[in-house]
């Protein structure tokens, strides 16, 4: 793929070589060297020395492919790379100009890699080739796919077969629950943490006092709510959160059923606020049905979409088979499914609980003993995730490394982060130690990836030249009397100059599976191995189901199957 380089046919090496080469060929004629076999030894030297001198450079372009000069087909030189070996690191591909494997070790890899590049241009392979390394290593990855290729599935579950983990494979896909595991993002963590897992499906509430006392009122709600849960060792699904929300007979019954305890007092307290008589001059109390959906119905309108449906049929269950801190600490490998073109507004809600979630299940992890943190680090590949980025994600960069799990976002623009918020953008490229920028679209993405990359110190040279003439006589003299003069000068310099290492015009002419890579202070121009899986078209994924039981002294709620009980009519 690499141009070569134009050079002249007669500089002076090329002269003194073709004179060597002449001399010697008239030395060597049998009428002069006759049959002095000293003289004709030397000649024939002079001759293999001219000859070497004469083909030195064009040896040294094939060996050298180096060539930044065009616009096309360039290649770049690269650094030195990290000194890791097979078993102790993750291939990311090889240098262009001297085919060397880099590879990123796993002290390096848990400190994240972003992925940038426009959609098509080698992202999702990479991704893929990454993966296949940890499947193959015994490792564990979670993969979100806003995408939903269809190939990634077979090649998923290609991959798991051929290294006989079958097992360890799940899959979550919202829109297709026959072929997908169960999942309950609710009851996994304390009254807060589910909270502000669900507080992501609400718009920010940032510069708007109304809404913000919308969201700490749901918060308040959520929050009493689950803790009332959790103290009576219920389970609850989105179903049964969705009922509470908006019948006070159910929350009636919650708290008949709350031991005592601040979580009973803390719920006895919240229903307070909805109560009033239940007639003019009645002291009975009843609760103000009106007055609860107004503060909570919306909530609970938002939560009623993961209730029903295809959506009910994967969340709606006491006893999933996908537990993300099992995932994690167990090497297990996940597969989720966002149908963002079908089901966009439902498939972004769910990426953000996800992330909630795992979010929560890493601070679970990073209270382990280093021995039971996973090696190698688990690999979250987070696909196209400027689609459902939030700020609350940037928590997993800063404080995942110490668990041993790497997060590897992808984006297709830098604008995609600063559209969450400038800070976002910041926390998020201050993180990942490893970037991989591919081929870029847009000049604002490519100036910002050279920047990233870096400047370095060329050293400019500047050749000018000057030339005058002139001429004068006096104005008024009555003989012919003239002065001419005339001048030359040539001028060289060199000064110092800091150029882009990768200019932004570069990273925008960058070839379908070839990317810029810096890891630290190093920087690499690399081509991605394509992955190739014979076969993979044709496996159908068949979810293995994974019996789970209720833990002991637990129940479910199952307010859906009595839901009439709790009708207001």
């Amino acid at each position: 793929m690499s141009a070569k380089r134009k050079r002249k046919l007669l500089g002076a090496t090329d002269g003194w070589a073709l004179m060597g080469l002449a001399g010697a060929a008239a030395v060597a004629h049998p009428g002069l060297a006759g049959s002095n076999f000293t003289l004709t030894a030397m000649a024939c030297g002079v001759a293999a020395l001219s000859g070497f001198a004469l083909g030195l450079g064009r040896y040294k372009q094939k060996l050298d492919p180096v060539d930044d000069s065009v616009f096309e087909g360039f290649v770049l030189p690269s650094d030195a790379p990290v000194d890791c070996k097979d078993e102790d690191g993750v291939l990311l591909g090889y240098t262009t100009d001297t085919q060397t494997p880099v590879r990123v070790p796993y002290n390096l890899l848990t400190r994240h890699i972003a992925l940038v590049g426009a959609s098509g241009v080698g992202k999702t392979t990479l991704g893929m080739f990454m993966i296949w390394q940890q499947i193959e290593r015994g490792g564990g990855v979670t993969f979100i796919d806003a995408k939903i290729d269809g190939d990634s599935l077979a090649a998923l579950t290609h991959m798991a077969k051929v290294t006989g983990r079958e097992s360890d494979f799940y899959v979550l896909d919202i829109s297709n629950p026959g072929r997908s595991h169960t999942y309950n993002p609710l009851i996994n963590g304390d009254p807060d943490e589910v909270s502000s897992r669900l507080l992501n499906l609400i718009p920010s509430a940032e510069n708007n006092p109304g809404a913000d006392h919308y969201r700490q009122s749901v918060n308040h709600a959520l929050t009493v709510i689950v803790g009332a849960l959790q103290a009576a060792n219920r389970l609850y699904t989105f179903n049964d959160l969705t009922i509470l929300l908006q019948s006070p007979l159910a929350l009636q019954e919650l708290l008949r059923l709350c031991p005592q305890g601040p979580e009973r007092m803390a719920l006895d307290v919240f229903l307070d606020k909805y109560r009033k008589p239940a007639g003019k001059d009645s002291k009975e109390m009843v609760i103000d049905i009106a007055k609860m959906k107004d503060t909570l119905g919306g909530m609970a309108g938002r939560l009623a979409l993961f209730a029903q449906g295809k959506f009910g049929e994967i969340f709606n269950t006491y006893t999933p088979e996908v537990d993300l801190f099992d995932v994690i600490t167990q090497g297990k490998i996940l597969y989720i499914r966002l149908p963002t073109m079908a089901k966009e507004t439902a498939a972004i809600n769910f990426a953000k609980m996800l992330l909630s979630d795992f979010r929560s299940a890493v601070a679970r992890v990073q209270a382990l003993p280093t021995s039971g943190r996973p090696h190698p680090p688990h690999l979250l590949f987070a696909d196209e995730m400027g689609s459902y980025a939030m700020p609350g994600v940037s928590r997993l960069f800063e404080q995942a490394r110490s668990a041993g799990i790497s997060v590897m976002p992808g984006f297709q623009a830098f604008g995609q982060l600063r559209e969450v918020s400038p800070e976002f953008a910041d926390v998020i490229l201050q993180n990942t130690w490893s970037k991989v920028l591919f081929r870029f679209g847009g000049a604002d993405s490519a100036e910002t990836a050279a920047e990233i990359i870096g400047k370095h110190k060329k050293m400019l040279y500047t050749l000018s030249q000057t030339a005058n003439r002139s001429a004068s006589s006096p104005f008024i003299h009555a003989t012919p009397q003239l002065s001419q003069g005339e001048g030359d000068g040539l001028g060289e310099s060199w000064r110092e100059n800091e150029e882009y290492r990768v200019s932004p015009a570069k990273l925008s002419a960058l070839a379908i599976g070839e990317c810029v890579v810096t890891i630290g202070p190093r920087v690499y121009h690399l081509k991605v191995p394509y992955l190739n899986l014979p076969g993979a078209q044709d496996v159908e994924f068949i979810p293995l189901r994974h019996v789970r039981t209720v833990p002991q002294g637990w129940t479910g709620h199952d307010l859906g199957s009595r839901y009439t009980d709790f009708m207001s009519g």
